[in-house]
């Protein structure tokens, strides 16, 4: 009977894609995505949806490794064949301890970094730390604030320049004593340097003196070449920073969009309803195959539906080629995906298919759409 459910739950997905890729919503046709629906079957030991995550390749096939907050394990996919690879449990205690993970990246089989606060582990494959560097110990007396990855600026290694990044946050202090300071810094993990980046708060922030409320985070989560392609919550602009030369880029965009003022600071449902009721623009994702950056925006609540809430936010992605110039946006449909538990490989950009609403999200299934973007003529 379970096998039956399953095969059910399948053929209903495939054709879901289908009515779905016909019902794309675009401000321009510039582009046509063909979109598929990869469902992986999973057990009691993995998720349905992971917010701390890397996507890699390895032996010819394109994989995925989530941590699982709740058994504090790694739990590893191939996204190619549809399968749970492994699941294996990190150490609490003893010399390959460590504490909750909040981002990490998979660099190599034996070099797999992690970031937990104040720290940054590098382990191999079946949980063996190589090494782990304090950050405190290296931010300490440098008044730059506290280093952090997280789900909207995710940890990346760049083996270039031997460089990781992070994003500050200056603690106690004023959103107008924040315009000027720098966000984000990198760590040279051979000799330690610390180095703020030339990156702070935008015009707009400034100009309305930091009250953005609760959307104040910076997004990353990869570079074009040389260039960290980053932005900010509070507005649609796309911004670069090359980083060997610090020279800076911005996106030229017809969609400009800044969220407004938050009024009043004193009443704590105010931060709520600001937040609610106004776009978060996602974290840029840079695809090297196929020269684009797409960016999510978690926009303002779809009045036709009963409740107006956070899980209520409409969703849209919006279409940069490689110079950060806009070519186009669609709407996605409501209730549908887990916002920024996204990725790109070669086949495609992933959205988790794991809205808290679904109603036919599954515990039995870890499920992402893929969409491929290919130019067309005009």
């Amino acid at each position: 009977m379970f096998n039956v459910m399953k095969n059910l739950f399948f053929l209903f997905c495939c054709v879901s894609v289908i009515a779905f890729s016909c019902d794309l919503k675009f401000s321009n046709l510039n582009l046509t995505p063909e979109v598929k629906r990869v469902i992986i079957p999973i057990s009691s030991d993995q998720l349905n949806s992971y917010q701390v995550y890397s996507n890699y390749k390895e032996s010819n096939a394109n994989k995925l490794v989530g941590y699982n907050g709740t058994r504090h394990s790694l739990d590893y996919f191939d996204l190619d064949n549809s399968k749970v690879l492994k699941s294996e449990n990190l150490n609490q205690d003893g010399p390959n301890g460590m504490g909750t993970i909040e981002s990490l990246y998979w660099h190599n089989s034996d070099s797999i970094f992690m970031f937990e606060r104040g720290k940054i582990h590098i382990v191999k494959e079946g949980g063996q730390k190589i090494n782990t560097i304090n950050l405190y110990d290296l931010f300490t007396g440098k008044d730059l604030g506290e280093p952090i990855c997280n789900f909207y600026f995710k940890l990346k290694y760049s083996e270039s320049e031997k460089l990781i990044y992070f994003f500050l946050v200056h603690h106690g202090l004023s959103p107008e004593e924040k315009a000027s300071l720098p966000l984000v810094a990198s760590v040279n993990i051979e000799s330690l340097a610390v180095r703020a980046l030339p990156i702070t708060h935008s015009k707009h922030y400034k100009d309305i003196d930091g009250k953005v409320g609760f959307i104040t985070y910076l997004g990353f989560q990869d570079l074009i070449v040389d260039e960290m392609i980053y932005n900010f919550q509070y507005e649609s602009t796309l911004f670069s920073l090359n980083e060997k030369t610090d020279e800076k880029r911005e996106s030229k965009s017809h969609e400009m969009k800044f969220i407004p003022e938050l009024l009043s600071l004193e009443d704590p449902g105010a931060f709520d309803l600001h937040a609610i009721d106004n776009p978060h623009f996602l974290t840029p994702i840079p695809d090297k195959w196929r020269n684009f950056i797409y960016r999510g925006m978690w926009d303002s609540p779809d009045n036709s539906l009963v409740e107006h809430g956070f899980t209520e936010k409409t969703m849209s992605i919006s279409v940069f080629d490689g110079k950060m110039s806009f070519i186009s946006k669609f709407s996605l449909p409501n209730y549908t995906y887990q916002i920024n538990n996204w990725f790109v490989n070669e086949n495609g950009l992933y959205l988790n298919f794991a809205h808290p609403k679904n109603e036919n999200l599954t515990e039995e299934f870890l499920i992402f759409d893929v969409f491929q973007f290919d130019q067309i003529d005009e």
